[in-house]
């Protein structure tokens, strides 16, 4: 699904940033930064005077997957949005997995709350607004989890998954997904 209105969602966020704490204003910066989290500066330390000046944030390393067709694919031109609820038992069961495929493949994982209330897996996860849930969601039912993968270069979105699934069947769609689109010819793909 291309949405030119993803930019909608991202204004709404940044101008309600004040009265966010940093580490979110970072996450949520991250997930529309064109080269990925890896390339946000740290968070400033408190500075003294005459200390020597801070050094550039290294250049985003390179998270390789290798797709089903023998494409390699750079995982930090790529991040999963999850939408989840704090009450959800398929939940539960779903993002403990998605969170080990997170930490077993490199590939970063955002995640939005429709009651408000994070899970074991993913506490921290951001309530999400009503422009956040019409920008992914305009002819989709609303279910939890639901999972879509988003190219932090072009913020284009694709639907991964609606529903619990397990460890193979979320890696085969993932699979699928980066295939269909067309990475390749968009780079990133080595």
């Amino acid at each position: 699904m291309r949405n030119p209105l993803v930019w909608l969602t991202v204004l709404p966020l940044l101008l309600c940033s004040v009265a966010v704490p940093a580490s979110t204003r970072d996450d949520i910066a991250a997930l529309y930064h064109p080269q990925g989290m890896a390339t946000l500066p740290a968070p400033a330390a408190e500075s003294t005077a005459g200390a020597a000046p801070a050094l550039p944030a290294p250049a985003p390393v390179p998270r390789w997957f290798t797709l089903s067709n023998g494409q390699r694919v750079n995982l930090a031109d790529w991040k999963v949005v999850l939408f989840m609820q704090g009450h959800c038992p398929y939940c539960h069961a779903f993002d403990p997995l998605l969170k080990n495929i997170s930490q077993q493949t490199g590939l970063s994982v955002f995640a939005y709350t429709l009651d408000g209330q994070g899970d074991t897996s993913y506490p921290a996860a951001l309530p999400a607004p009503d422009t956040v849930m019409r920008t992914f969601f305009p002819g989709l039912p609303v279910a939890t989890p639901t999972t879509f993968l988003v190219n932090v270069n072009t913020l284009d979105a694709w639907p991964l998954l609606q529903g619990a699934s397990d460890e193979k069947t979320f890696l085969a769609r993932l699979d699928t997904v980066l295939q269909d689109t067309r990475v390749g010819r968009q780079g990133g793909v080595k």
